[in-house]
């Protein structure tokens, strides 16, 4: 609970920000994209929506929030589903490790090379806001009810054990994970979660979209008919795949509903400002030699429509490396038993 009204404060400060164009508009609608991670040619997304209306004082204020999470490869963008909070992501044997939060769980999604399965979910007893939780792979320690905790192993997919926080004093246990005890309060405390890609910078050169980076110019045109407003294509931010583009919208705030001091919608975006007459669906464009949108949904002024696929999920093998190291290490322990035997004998 303590996470949903934190979040629900970091909204209401957005209020502040909104600009004085927002006076002359009744309702308005707010979506920021995120990339949490990317491997090979694929890449876990975060989409988050604030409606907003007018308020008694005639300001517009947001009226909820909401994530909506999406697995992106070369086939197409599928949704994994929404959740009270961004995922957070850890790295571990080769793998990513998402946690997504919801109401009264945890879900755990593996994401490889070519792969992508969900393996674990963690329930609370509180069906109304995410449970605290952290994580010090390959640990997932959860907040499962007032007085208790419990304890996953994700890479084994196993629970490891519980905790009653009556009993416990403030330490660090289950291998990493720090429970701290503030009075009535119980704050776990983990390891520091992976920083999310960064995205390449682009240009707008007469009619080409140039990504320095790479050396490459894709056709304006080509890009711009899956933007709201052909501005919007010199903010667009760019990650670099394994073989592969992915072109994201940039954070853009949408103003509709206009009152009597207002000639049309509007849409905001970096240090711009553009009048739009009608907005459509949200895209995010992958480019391989080819450019390909992969629609996510549509916005509709006070909820974010989803219009995309839901994740076929492919199962992860752990990569023979690891195989391998694992019965090197048996064979170099086996050796070391026998000549430690011969030693014995000759003595």
């Amino acid at each position: 609970m303590r996470r949903f009204f934190s979040h629900l404060l970091v909204i209401s400060v957005l209020i502040s920000f909104l600009p004085g164009a927002s006076a002359d508009y009744l309702g308005a609608e707010s979506l920021d994209l995120h990339v949490v991670a990317a491997y090979g040619d694929s890449a876990l997304l975060s989409l988050v929506y604030v409606p907003y209306s007018t308020s008694m004082s005639g300001t517009l204020v947001p009226t909820g929030y909401s994530y909506y999470n999406f697995y992106v490869n070369s086939s197409g963008a599928y949704l994994i589903g929404n959740s009270l909070e961004e995922p957070v992501v850890y790295w571990y044997r080769g793998f990513y490790y998402a946690f997504i939060p919801n109401e009264g769980s945890v879900e755990v999604y593996r994401m490889g090379e070519g792969c992508f399965e969900r393996i674990l979910t963690v329930k609370s007893r509180n069906n109304d806001s995410a449970p605290a939780f952290a994580v010090a792979v390959p640990y997932l320690v959860v907040q499962v009810s007032e007085n208790e905790v419990l304890a996953a192993n994700i890479a084994r997919n196993v629970t490891v054990g519980t905790l009653d926080l009556r009993e416990a004093e403030s330490g660090t246990y289950f291998r990493g994970v720090t429970i701290v005890k503030e009075g009535n309060n119980i704050r776990l405390v983990g390891d520091s979660p992976e920083k999310p890609p960064t995205a390449m910078a682009v240009h707008v050169s007469g009619d080409a979209l140039r990504i320095p980076e790479g050396n490459i110019e894709l056709p304006l045109n080509s890009v711009g008919k899956y933007l709201w407003a052909r501005e919007e294509a010199g903010h667009l931010r760019v990650y670099r795949l394994e073989n592969a583009l992915l072109l994201v919208p940039p954070s853009v705030t949408h103003y509709f509903a206009p009152n009597a001091n207002s000639t049309g919608e509007l849409l905001e975006f970096g240090n711009e400002s553009v009048a739009v007459s009608d907005t459509a669906d949200v895209y995010v464009l992958y480019y391989n030699g080819k450019l390909r949108p992969f629609p996510l949904g549509e916005p509709t002024g006070s909820r974010f429509l989803v219009k995309a696929d839901g994740v076929r999920f492919i199962g992860c093998e752990v990569p023979r490396t690891y195989a391998l190291e694992f019965w090197a290490a048996v064979v170099l322990l086996a050796l070391i038993g026998f000549a430690w035997f011969l030693m014995v004998r000759r003595q």
